[in-house]
């Protein structure tokens, strides 16, 4: 009999405390986060500015193509191609004002205003690097095609 009486007992203060410990924290659930007001101020995200196109030369970096270049290591020292970042000048005289620089596969696109042996002509050099042989391979419309080497 004395155990029944203590029961009853039990569960009257067992039931004060589960109702406590509910109303603590609440359970963590898989409800969805809540959705901000269209009225709230939305956070912009920062993003850095774009990375430059690929085929554009970064202005601090100087062409591979820069310098004093001839079809063969005799001819450096009176008869050299001389390539500036912006220019070219031919041992025969030819002369071409780039307009403008594009990286390509293996070398270099180049826009360019040309004069040889004629009147100004708009011109596309192209200019790849023949690495097995050390050399540069130059092509033109203006002035004759040709295989160089660099002086230096």
């Amino acid at each position: 009999m004395a155990y029944r009486s203590l029961f009853p007992r039990a569960a009257s203060i067992a039931a004060p405390i589960l109702l406590l410990t509910a109303c603590g924290e609440p359970a963590e659930t898989d409800a969805p986060a809540p959705v901000a007001d269209s009225t709230e101020s939305a956070a912009i995200p920062v993003t850095e500015a774009p990375a430059p196109e690929p085929d554009e030369q970064s202005p601090t970096e100087e062409p591979r193509f820069v310098g004093l270049w001839a079809a063969d290591e005799r001819m450096c020292a009176d008869k050299a191609w001389r390539f500036t970042a912006t220019s070219l000048t031919t041992p025969a005289g030819s002369v071409c004002q780039f307009t403008k620089v594009t990286p390509a596969a293996g070398g270099y696109d180049i826009a360019a205003s040309c004069t040889a042996e004629g009147p100004e002509t708009e011109d596309t050099l192209e200019i790849r690097f023949a690495e097995s042989a050390e050399a540069m391979l130059f092509e033109s419309d203006v002035i004759a095609d040709a295989g160089l080497i660099e002086c230096g």
